[in-house]
């Protein structure tokens, strides 16, 4: 089962660093002023990318890794979603670059987080 897990893991990492990716992407293309008709498939997957984020959590609690740190996992994943579903609204005009700034530091930190937890499940003994 263990095996499994980490198989798990890794596809689960890879996924998020895909999508990582390709979200990095359209923000650059959105702060560029370019593609914000697509705003929606990046809200869509950077939900995919918490939701991929909270089932390695839960793998991770499953293959032994400690509690707090997967259910802290978890806890930042939907801050992450609140945020980005409020965060239209938070500081108007040239100050909401702060806001866009922190959006992509959340989500490199959900990035992290992915890493983190797949290693911990990937060195799990039991």
């Amino acid at each position: 089962m263990l095996t499994l897990m980490k198989t798990a893991a890794l596809v689960l990492q890879n996924a998020i660093r895909l999508l990582g990716v390709i979200l990095i992407a359209l923000g650059i293309m959105f702060w560029t002023g370019h593609s914000l008709d697509l705003i929606r498939v990046h809200m869509r997957l950077g939900e995919v990318l918490v939701l991929l984020l909270w089932v390695l959590a839960g793998i991770g609690m499953r293959a032994g890794v400690r509690p707090g740190f997967a259910l802290g996992t978890i806890v930042y994943g939907l801050f992450i979603v609140m945020f980005a579903l409020r965060m239209g609204g938070l500081l108007a005009g040239g100050a909401h670059v702060a806001i866009q700034i922190l959006h992509l530091l959340f989500g490199l930190g959900a990035i992290g987080l992915a890493e983190s937890m797949g290693a911990k499940v990937k060195r799990a003994n039991g």
